[in-house]
């Protein structure tokens, strides 16, 4: 007889789901294997449920995509509560993780470490968990690479909400509130030098030009202009979301001049890189 899949236990798949590329959901994938032996499952059956959720994801749907036909009833009250309050059922998904699959991350880098020590506030730990599910579903939605130049160090990379984590809460930890950018790019986001139109282009501010702009200054913003933002294999990035930064952030407070411009981003792109440039 099968057994019945608890509510720890879908939290997890479902949390799994959004940080992994749908073109890994297999059986041999370490991660599914790891998270299989915590849940006491087979990983072919861990694989299956995920793509049981992916029957319900829109954005593959559009894809023409389609996951498998034997989702339950619990499996789609989970992705409906997860799309009613994405930020608890993250922190509760993350929460879970800790529960069932012990302290240390499952796969390296992947799942994050519960702190053990009394004196990080409980407030911090759950910030932090909720920050790394948006971080992880967001980069994995755009396969590592940034929305606007395609860039895919890793280590370049964040995932930048578009209505900020201060503004809205219940979009905090939503991948549909997100971006993968690079440091550069998502630094010129947040200052309101670029931003998404309705038709998935982006725009660029007035104030990033200048008369002889250098090189990397032309290429990394002058020049992407009205080009198409990277489409996301999932969650791509809400519309009302995107018209909300156009009307409250672009524009307002970008650098004016070449100087400025290079003084904003600079030494965000330096400390990514180490400081070797």
């Amino acid at each position: 007889m099968r057994r019945a899949w608890s509510r720890d236990e879908l939290l997890i798949a479902f949390n799994l789901y959004c940080r992994m590329p749908f073109g890994r959901m297999h059986q041999r994938n370490p991660t599914i294997i790891a998270v299989a032996k915590h849940l006491g499952r087979t990983p072919g059956s861990v694989a299956m449920k995920l793509c049981n959720f992916a029957s319900f994801d829109p954005s593959l749907q559009a894809r023409g995509v389609r996951g498998l036909s034997g989702a339950s009833l619990a499996d789609r009250e989970v992705w409906d509560e997860f799309h009613a309050d994405w930020t608890q059922l993250a922190l509760n998904s993350q929460q879970a993780v800790g529960r069932i699959c012990g302290r240390e991350p499952v796969v390296a880098e992947e799942f994050p470490e519960i702190p053990q020590g009394p004196s990080e506030a409980v407030r911090s730990v759950r910030v932090r968990l909720v920050q790394s599910f948006f971080r992880q579903a967001v980069l994995a939605s755009y396969e590592g690479k940034c929305a606007i130049c395609s860039l895919g160090l890793r280590r370049l990379l964040t995932a930048g909400h578009i209505i900020p984590w201060s503004v809205n809460r219940e979009r905090r930890a939503d991948p549909t509130n997100g971006l993968a950018l690079c440091s550069l790019h998502e630094r010129a986001f947040d200052t309101g030098l670029l931003a998404v139109d309705d038709s998935m282009r982006v725009m660029v501010s007035a104030a990033t030009r200048c008369d002889r702009p250098p090189p990397v200054h032309r290429v990394a913003l002058l020049e992407i202009e009205g080009s198409r933002l990277v489409r996301p294999r999932r969650f791509a990035p809400d519309p009302t979301a995107l018209a909300w930064h156009r009307e409250n952030v672009f524009g307002c407070g970008g650098a004016t001049t070449c100087q400025t411009t290079v003084k904003v981003i600079g030494p965000r792109v330096l400390a990514a890189l180490g400081g070797t440039i």
